[in-house]
């Protein structure tokens, strides 16, 4: 029920949106032992190393911000520079922020990034008055991610301080680094050596569905290589060959899972 009666930004709920496309069941949720799972890698990893499939053994912690920068209205033509208080510029400083954080930690350590700008009123002779952005910090190591977040507090801080703007932090929301359960990977490991493929284990970088439902009940969570890396990007792509060895190995775990093989298993 509170998922149903969450209202999204266009104000419609998801009960209203499913209901409109005939998918508001009522039947009862399904009762689920173990949950397999598996999507590209959305890295370099196993295509530099030539390799098949990647067994994910932890996800990257990672924080999700939404931040807004609170400026003031004003016209471009007509408002000295001194009078101005720009959200679009703190805004610009915040990303910077997100930037500087990454490389306080040394290379591929903290990943950062800004994925989103609504810039209000968004006119092109108006000084923004409001930003509203979408941020996101990530590390394999959760207290890393915790210094890394407390450094972007402190540069948040010094922007406000600086008097043009205010940035508030409206969410910060974080999603913790947990492993996998080590029967599931060993599973996965023992079907890819059956199938006679070149695996190896390693973390997702990336969130996902088992990275929740790992949480709930015995989790395998695979990957195939993504050509040169490429990913959230039309140019993504993996060969028929690649796609292949990961529907076997999914196949064949799956096929082991529903015969028992993760009953035994504890959920971390």
């Amino acid at each position: 029920d509170a998922v149903l009666d969450t209202v999204g930004k266009d104000g419609v709920s998801v009960r209203d949106a499913l209901s409109r496309i005939g998918f508001q069941g009522d039947d009862v949720a399904p009762v689920a032992n173990s949950y397999a799972e598996i999507h590209i890698e959305q890295g370099r990893t196993l295509e530099d190393e030539g390799l098949d499939i990647g067994v994910v053994t932890s996800n990257w912690a990672a924080y999700k911000y939404v931040v807004t920068v609170h400026g003031e209205q004003s016209h471009t033509g007509a408002t000295h520079m001194r009078y101005r208080r720009d959200a679009l510029v703190g805004a610009s400083q915040v990303v910077l922020a997100v930037r500087a954080v990454a490389d306080e930690f040394g290379p591929d350590t903290v990943l950062g990034s800004v994925g989103r700008f609504t810039v209000e009123p968004n006119s092109p002779v108006v000084v923004p008055a409001r930003v509203r952005l979408a941020a996101d910090l990530r590390a394999l190591d959760g207290e890393t991610v915790e210094a890394a977040h407390l450094s972007f507090l402190n540069k948040i801080a010094d922007i406000t301080g600086a008097g043009e703007v205010t940035v508030e932090i409206e969410s910060a929301a974080l999603r913790p680094s947990t492993r996998y359960q080590d029967s599931g990977i060993a599973l996965a490991g023992a079907v890819a050596d059956d199938l006679g493929l070149r695996w190896r284990a390693m973390p997702t970088m990336a969130g996902h569905d088992s990275v929740n439902l790992k949480e709930l009940v015995p989790t395998v969570m695979l990957f195939i290589p993504s050509v040169d890396g490429v990913s959230h990007n039309e140019r993504e792509f993996s060969t028929d060959a690649q796609m292949l060895a990961g529907l076997h190995t999914l196949t064949e775990t799956a096929r082991r899972m529903v015969t028992g093989a993760l009953e035994t298993a504890h959920v971390s």
